[in-house]
């Protein structure tokens, strides 16, 4: 069956090109994928990973990190103490039905189900394990103040120290489904499943995949959102009548966009009025 049976127009994009365009952005603009505080920032003997990145990001004085707040310690407000941390995306790839990309841990069932594609990140980062001394230089809380009962007001502390970095495998298996969000039908990119290689205990694994899993969810969900009428299109044509491009629905297209021998697949009917 060809392309077009019940559609006007077809058009594809290969899980090689979109893996070249994440290459791509991860080395124009890598303050997209490394967080950490401000003097991990701009100390790279700090970096859990090396950053590749272009000529044009120092030219342009782009950031390399994107600069975040310490970690809070939790109970320490008198003063407020917080802890430096790093934490950097280093490997992003998509894989396409059917799976030759990536290869799936045996926790997520492979092969790759029909119209469904494979993630893979790296994940590596660290905390900044302060020592003793370090923490013995955290100033003691003066009297209550005798009007209020409040203790004398001490500015937060960032306590510094060793980062002792580790790097995490993240696998997740999703689909693409066409949804009303906020009254629009959009295309959006749903997470089915994931897992984490070699985390023990098993409740701790299971504790960083639902973190994982609700962040890569959301971030698909607000940055990845694309409404059906962005593929739309109306134009005229030589004052004669008007071209309409429009997603072609569901049927008579089994699967709009469909994932598939390694591509994305979108199909687009025209109509001429």
């Amino acid at each position: 069956m060809a392309f077009t049976d019940n559609c006007d127009l077809y058009a594809a994009v290969h899980e090689d090109g979109v893996n070249l365009v994440i290459n791509h952005i991860m080395r124009q603009r890598p303050s997209l994928f490394n967080y950490g505080t401000s003097d991990v920032a701009h100390n790279r003997e700090m970096w859990c990973s090396p950053v590749s990145f272009t000529r044009d990001v120092t030219k342009y004085f782009n950031p390399i990190f994107s600069v975040q707040a310490p970690i809070p310690v939790l109970g320490a407000d008198s003063p407020p103490v917080g802890l430096g941390f790093c934490v950097q995306l280093t490997k992003a790839q998509i894989d396409f039905h059917p799976s030759n990309v990536i290869s799936l841990p045996s926790e997520l069932s492979p092969p790759l189900k029909q119209q469904h594609f494979a993630l893979q990140f790296r994940v590596c980062g660290a905390i900044e394990c302060p020592s003793s001394k370090e923490i013995d230089g955290i100033p003691v809380p003066g009297p209550n103040d005798p009007a209020t009962g409040a203790k004398e007001g001490l500015q937060p502390v960032v306590l510094r120290g060793k980062l002792n970095c580790f790097c995490l495998d993240v696998f997740v298996i999703g689909h693409f489904e066409r949804a009303i969000i906020a009254g629009t039908e959009s295309l959006l990119g749903k997470v089915d499943d994931m897992d984490i290689v070699d985390i023990k205990p098993d409740a701790l694994e299971d504790n960083i995949i639902c973190y994982v899993k609700t962040a890569v969810s959301v971030v698909l969900r607000e940055k990845l959102t694309i409404p059906l009428s962005t593929f739309a299109l109306s134009f005229p044509l030589f004052g004669l009548a008007t071209v309409t491009l429009s997603p072609t629905p569901n049927p008579p297209v089994p699967n709009n966009p469909a994932v598939e021998k390694d591509q994305l697949k979108i199909f687009i009917t025209m109509k001429v009025i």
